[in-house]
């Protein structure tokens, strides 16, 4: 897997597009993303604005955030339970939402001091609790240019893709293919129907070809074309990720911050699971 976000999430089951072609198997021919414009399917495309509006209205459903109290510059707070995040932020604009379990309430208020200290208090809220704290940038965007190379679409289900894929992943995956090798592949997360979380790995022999930037534009074309919205988490120093994002024009939306009591729950919401392939990895 490539040196770009990867985060495993178990998604539900498509559904089916009326008049397209029974959907791929294992080790039968994939079928090819046309070039020119998104597959047509039922759903209106989401307008910039939109598409901000939805993503905002998702992570502020699953992080449990205030978001409708997030101005620039200025700080809201409020005590809000969540069964897996004690605390958790977001922030945007210069401004920040917080919101904490009431148990874990007083000890980030000891840290707490405006936008500029969140994360440095909610590090310190993972080490007395104790947990894990975590960080990412949040993207989307609705102005995807098709992709430059050759896209194809299999199921999830292919033997030929990584091993990050098979039993995490469903649906379909948009694929690089090269002599009957896959190269680079993206998939998403399913966990809310209003949107899709693109993830994306690419094999170290393939990258710097630009192959990360087509499977993804080819699924977040895909997405929008659905009427949902599109979104594209990685580390705030996975530089290669962040490049692939900007180049299909995924724009950062916000930054997520939270804590979690295992760190096995972060890739669950957004943390980026490649730090150690990317030590080392050329830029």
């Amino acid at each position: 897997m490539a040196a770009v976000t990867c985060h495993l999430h178990l998604g539900r089951r498509p559904r089916e597009v009326a008049g397209s072609r029974p959907r791929e198997v294992a080790g039968s021919r994939p079928r090819e993303v046309a070039g020119s414009r998104p597959r047509e399917v039922a759903g209106r495309m989401l307008a910039s604005v939109e598409n901000d509006a939805m993503v905002m209205a998702v992570l502020a459903d699953r992080f449990r955030l205030p978001m409708e109290r997030l101005v620039p510059g200025k700080i809201a707070v409020a005590e809000v339970a969540h069964p897996s995040l004690p605390v958790r932020a977001f922030t945007r604009d210069g401004g920040a939402v917080v919101a904490v379990a009431p148990q874990a309430a007083r000890l980030l208020w000891g840290h707490l001091r405006g936008p500029a200290t969140i994360r440095r208090s909610l590090e310190a809220v993972a080490a007395e609790l104790p947990g894990h704290m975590f960080s990412g940038v949040a993207r989307t965007g609705v102005a995807i240019p098709p992709p430059a190379v050759p896209v194809m679409v299999v199921d999830t289900t292919d033997p030929r893709l990584p091993d990050w894929v098979h039993g995490h992943f469903t649906g379909e995956a948009w694929v690089v293919l090269e002599d009957g090798k896959v190269l680079s592949t993206a998939v998403l997360k399913r966990y809310d129907d209003r949107l899709r979380e693109i993830a994306v790995g690419t094999a170290e022999a393939a990258r710097g070809r630009g192959l990360a930037r087509a499977v993804v534009a080819a699924a977040a074309r895909t997405v929008l074309a659905e009427g949902r919205a599109v979104l594209y988490n990685h580390a705030e120093d996975n530089y290669a990720s962040a490049k692939v994002a900007e180049s299909v024009g995924l724009h950062e939306f916000g930054r997520y911050h939270a804590v979690v009591p295992d760190r096995r729950l972060g890739a669950e919401f957004g943390e980026d699971d490649t730090a150690a392939e990317r030590e080392g990895a050329p830029s």
